[in-house]
Protein backbone atom coordinates (compact mmCIF):
# COMPACT_ATOMS: atom_id res chain seq x y z
CA UNK A 1 0.00 0.00 0.00
CA UNK A 2 2.84 2.43 0.80
CA UNK A 3 4.44 2.24 -2.70
CA UNK A 4 0.99 2.83 -4.22
CA UNK A 5 0.47 5.92 -2.07
CA UNK A 6 3.96 7.15 -2.92
CA UNK A 7 3.08 7.03 -6.62
CA UNK A 8 -0.13 8.95 -5.95
CA UNK A 9 1.79 11.61 -4.02
CA UNK A 10 4.25 11.85 -6.91
CA UNK A 11 1.42 12.82 -9.25
CA UNK A 12 -0.06 15.24 -6.72
CA UNK A 13 3.33 16.96 -6.62
CA UNK A 14 2.38 18.83 -9.83
CA UNK A 15 -0.55 21.01 -8.69
CA UNK A 16 -0.17 23.47 -11.56
CA UNK A 17 -0.75 20.76 -14.14
CA UNK A 18 -3.17 18.64 -12.14
CA UNK A 19 -5.42 21.24 -10.52
CA UNK A 20 -4.77 24.72 -11.91
CA UNK A 21 -4.95 23.81 -15.61
CA UNK A 22 -8.46 22.22 -15.49
CA UNK A 23 -9.74 25.19 -13.48
CA UNK A 24 -8.27 27.59 -16.04
CA UNK A 25 -9.93 25.67 -18.90
CA UNK A 26 -13.29 25.76 -17.11
CA UNK A 27 -12.86 29.47 -16.42
CA UNK A 28 -11.99 30.18 -20.04
CA UNK A 29 -15.01 28.24 -21.27
CA UNK A 30 -17.26 30.19 -18.91
CA UNK A 31 -15.87 33.55 -20.06
CA UNK A 32 -16.32 32.63 -23.73
CA UNK A 33 -19.81 31.29 -23.01
CA UNK A 34 -20.71 34.54 -21.26
CA UNK A 35 -19.48 36.66 -24.15
CA UNK A 36 -21.33 34.59 -26.74
CA UNK A 37 -24.49 34.59 -24.62
CA UNK A 38 -24.48 38.38 -24.23
CA UNK A 39 -23.89 38.87 -27.96
CA UNK A 40 -26.71 36.47 -28.87
CA UNK A 41 -29.11 38.17 -26.47
CA UNK A 42 -28.14 41.59 -27.80
CA UNK A 43 -28.63 40.49 -31.40
CA UNK A 44 -31.86 38.60 -30.60
CA UNK A 45 -31.01 36.04 -33.29
CA UNK A 46 -33.44 33.44 -31.92
CA UNK A 47 -36.54 35.60 -31.96
CA UNK A 48 -37.08 35.98 -28.24
CA UNK A 49 -35.88 34.62 -24.92
CA UNK A 50 -37.64 31.28 -25.36
CA UNK A 51 -35.64 30.38 -28.45
CA UNK A 52 -32.42 31.64 -26.89
CA UNK A 53 -32.85 29.54 -23.73
CA UNK A 54 -33.63 26.46 -25.76
CA UNK A 55 -30.35 26.81 -27.64
CA UNK A 56 -28.16 27.74 -24.68
CA UNK A 57 -29.38 24.81 -22.60
CA UNK A 58 -27.77 22.60 -25.25
CA UNK A 59 -24.37 24.22 -24.60
CA UNK A 60 -21.79 21.39 -24.68
CA UNK A 61 -18.70 23.59 -24.49
CA UNK A 62 -17.29 22.09 -21.28
CA UNK A 63 -17.77 18.53 -22.50
CA UNK A 64 -15.78 19.37 -25.63
CA UNK A 65 -13.10 21.50 -23.94
CA UNK A 66 -11.99 19.33 -21.03
CA UNK A 67 -11.29 15.87 -22.53
CA UNK A 68 -8.54 17.05 -24.88
CA UNK A 69 -6.44 18.40 -22.04
CA UNK A 70 -7.31 15.50 -19.74
CA UNK A 71 -6.20 12.90 -22.29
CA UNK A 72 -2.96 14.84 -22.77
CA UNK A 73 -2.54 15.00 -19.01
CA UNK A 74 -2.99 11.22 -18.76
CA UNK A 75 -0.30 10.66 -21.40
CA UNK A 76 2.27 12.95 -19.83
CA UNK A 77 1.51 11.73 -16.30
CA UNK A 78 2.73 8.28 -17.32
CA UNK A 79 5.55 9.38 -19.61
CA UNK A 80 7.16 11.82 -17.17
CA UNK A 81 6.89 9.98 -13.86
CA UNK A 82 7.34 6.31 -14.80
CA UNK A 83 11.17 6.34 -15.05
CA UNK A 84 11.50 8.15 -11.73
CA UNK A 85 9.08 5.78 -10.00
CA UNK A 86 10.96 2.69 -11.18
CA UNK A 87 14.26 4.26 -10.11
CA UNK A 88 12.81 4.49 -6.61
CA UNK A 89 11.98 0.80 -6.61
CA UNK A 90 8.22 1.03 -7.21
CA UNK A 91 6.71 -2.04 -8.86
CA UNK A 92 4.82 -1.67 -12.13
CA UNK A 93 1.60 -2.82 -10.48
CA UNK A 94 1.91 -0.22 -7.71
CA UNK A 95 2.71 2.41 -10.30
CA UNK A 96 -0.36 1.69 -12.45
CA UNK A 97 -2.81 1.59 -9.57
CA UNK A 98 -1.18 4.50 -7.76
CA UNK A 99 -1.65 6.51 -10.95
CA UNK A 100 -5.28 5.38 -11.10
CA UNK A 101 -5.82 6.62 -7.55
CA UNK A 102 -4.32 10.00 -8.47
CA UNK A 103 -6.70 10.12 -11.44
CA UNK A 104 -9.64 9.42 -9.12
CA UNK A 105 -8.58 12.37 -6.96
CA UNK A 106 -8.36 14.58 -10.06
CA UNK A 107 -11.80 13.40 -11.21
CA UNK A 108 -13.33 14.16 -7.81
CA UNK A 109 -11.72 17.61 -7.89
CA UNK A 110 -13.17 18.45 -11.32
CA UNK A 111 -16.60 17.15 -10.28
CA UNK A 112 -16.52 19.26 -7.10
CA UNK A 113 -15.38 22.34 -9.04
CA UNK A 114 -18.27 22.04 -11.48
CA UNK A 115 -20.72 21.37 -8.61
CA UNK A 116 -19.67 24.60 -6.87
CA UNK A 117 -20.04 26.53 -10.13
CA UNK A 118 -23.47 25.00 -10.71
CA UNK A 119 -24.52 26.16 -7.25
CA UNK A 120 -23.33 29.68 -8.01
CA UNK A 121 -25.02 29.65 -11.40
CA UNK A 122 -28.36 28.65 -9.93
CA UNK A 123 -28.04 30.97 -6.92
CA UNK A 124 -27.36 33.97 -9.20
CA UNK A 125 -30.16 33.07 -11.63
CA UNK A 126 -27.58 32.14 -14.27
CA UNK A 127 -25.00 34.80 -13.46
CA UNK A 128 -27.63 37.57 -13.47
CA UNK A 129 -27.62 37.54 -17.28
CA UNK A 130 -29.20 34.28 -18.52
CA UNK A 131 -25.79 32.69 -19.07
CA UNK A 132 -25.93 28.89 -19.17
CA UNK A 133 -22.62 27.10 -18.60
CA UNK A 134 -23.38 24.42 -15.98
CA UNK A 135 -27.18 24.23 -16.02
CA UNK A 136 -27.25 22.54 -19.41
CA UNK A 137 -28.72 19.35 -20.78
CA UNK A 138 -25.50 17.35 -21.09
CA UNK A 139 -24.70 18.04 -17.42
CA UNK A 140 -28.16 17.21 -16.11
CA UNK A 141 -30.16 20.43 -16.48
CA UNK A 142 -29.24 21.61 -13.00
CA UNK A 143 -29.37 18.17 -11.33
CA UNK A 144 -26.34 18.11 -8.98
CA UNK A 145 -26.09 14.31 -8.89
CA UNK A 146 -26.10 13.97 -12.67
CA UNK A 147 -23.51 16.73 -12.99
CA UNK A 148 -21.17 15.15 -10.42
CA UNK A 149 -21.41 11.67 -11.96
CA UNK A 150 -20.98 13.03 -15.50
CA UNK A 151 -18.00 15.21 -14.60
CA UNK A 152 -16.33 12.43 -12.58
CA UNK A 153 -16.72 9.76 -15.25
CA UNK A 154 -15.78 12.12 -18.10
CA UNK A 155 -12.57 13.10 -16.28
CA UNK A 156 -11.69 9.59 -15.12
CA UNK A 157 -12.30 8.09 -18.55
CA UNK A 158 -10.28 10.81 -20.31
CA UNK A 159 -7.19 10.57 -18.09
CA UNK A 160 -7.38 6.76 -18.12
CA UNK A 161 -7.44 6.71 -21.93
CA UNK A 162 -4.51 9.11 -21.95
CA UNK A 163 -2.71 6.91 -19.44
CA UNK A 164 -3.22 3.90 -21.70
CA UNK A 165 -1.63 5.69 -24.65
CA UNK A 166 1.15 6.89 -22.37
CA UNK A 167 1.76 3.29 -21.34
CA UNK A 168 1.79 2.21 -24.98
CA UNK A 169 4.42 4.88 -25.70
CA UNK A 170 6.56 3.73 -22.77
CA UNK A 171 6.28 0.08 -23.84
CA UNK A 172 6.57 0.32 -27.64
CA UNK A 173 8.06 3.71 -28.41
CA UNK A 174 6.78 6.54 -30.60
CA UNK A 175 5.08 4.29 -33.18
CA UNK A 176 3.09 2.45 -30.52
CA UNK A 177 0.38 5.10 -29.93
CA UNK A 178 -0.04 5.68 -33.67
CA UNK A 179 -0.54 2.00 -34.46
CA UNK A 180 -2.78 1.53 -31.42
CA UNK A 181 -4.95 4.49 -32.45
CA UNK A 182 -5.16 3.09 -35.99
CA UNK A 183 -6.28 -0.32 -34.74
CA UNK A 184 -8.85 1.23 -32.41
CA UNK A 185 -10.14 3.46 -35.23
CA UNK A 186 -10.61 0.40 -37.48
CA UNK A 187 -12.43 -1.47 -34.69
CA UNK A 188 -14.73 1.49 -33.97
CA UNK A 189 -15.41 1.98 -37.69
CA UNK A 190 -16.27 -1.71 -38.01
CA UNK A 191 -18.65 -1.53 -35.06
CA UNK A 192 -20.32 1.56 -36.49
CA UNK A 193 -20.71 -0.20 -39.84
CA UNK A 194 -22.51 -3.06 -38.08
CA UNK A 195 -24.83 -0.94 -35.94
CA UNK A 196 -25.74 1.84 -38.42
CA UNK A 197 -28.84 -0.05 -39.67
CA UNK A 198 -30.11 -0.09 -36.08
CA UNK A 199 -29.09 3.48 -35.22
CA UNK A 200 -32.60 4.79 -34.57
CA UNK A 201 -33.40 1.99 -32.15
CA UNK A 202 -30.05 2.42 -30.39
CA UNK A 203 -30.46 6.18 -30.02
CA UNK A 204 -33.97 5.71 -28.64
CA UNK A 205 -32.65 3.24 -26.05
CA UNK A 206 -29.86 5.50 -24.78
CA UNK A 207 -30.28 6.65 -21.18
CA UNK A 208 -28.01 8.44 -18.72
CA UNK A 209 -27.40 5.24 -16.68
CA UNK A 210 -26.46 3.43 -19.89
CA UNK A 211 -24.01 6.19 -20.85
CA UNK A 212 -22.54 6.08 -17.35
CA UNK A 213 -22.09 2.31 -17.61
CA UNK A 214 -20.38 2.66 -20.98
CA UNK A 215 -18.09 5.37 -19.59
CA UNK A 216 -17.17 3.20 -16.62
CA UNK A 217 -16.53 0.21 -18.88
CA UNK A 218 -14.24 2.26 -21.14
CA UNK A 219 -12.36 3.50 -18.07
CA UNK A 220 -11.84 -0.01 -16.69
CA UNK A 221 -10.70 -1.27 -20.09
CA UNK A 222 -8.21 1.60 -20.33
CA UNK A 223 -6.85 0.83 -16.86
CA UNK A 224 -6.58 -2.86 -17.67
CA UNK A 225 -4.88 -2.06 -20.95
CA UNK A 226 -2.41 0.22 -19.16
CA UNK A 227 -1.55 -2.54 -16.71
CA UNK A 228 -1.08 -5.10 -19.50
CA UNK A 229 1.19 -2.95 -21.69
CA UNK A 230 3.29 -1.77 -18.77
CA UNK A 231 3.97 -5.18 -17.25
CA UNK A 232 7.13 -5.46 -19.35
CA UNK A 233 7.71 -1.77 -20.06
CA UNK A 234 11.27 -0.54 -19.68
CA UNK A 235 12.49 2.94 -18.84
CA UNK A 236 12.92 5.25 -21.86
Amino acid sequence: MKPLMNVTKMHLNKPQMMFSAPAQIVGTVMVVTALISLILQRADVFGGMGGYLGVMQQNNALVFALPGFLIYYGVQAIATTYPFALALGVTRRSYVWGTALANIILSAYVALLLLVLLGLELATDHWFANIYAMDVSVLGNGNPLVLVVTAFLLTFASVSIGGFFGGVWVRFGSKGPLLTALVLAIVVAGLLFLVVPFSQEIIAAITRPLLAAVGLAVTLLALLGTWIVMRRASVR
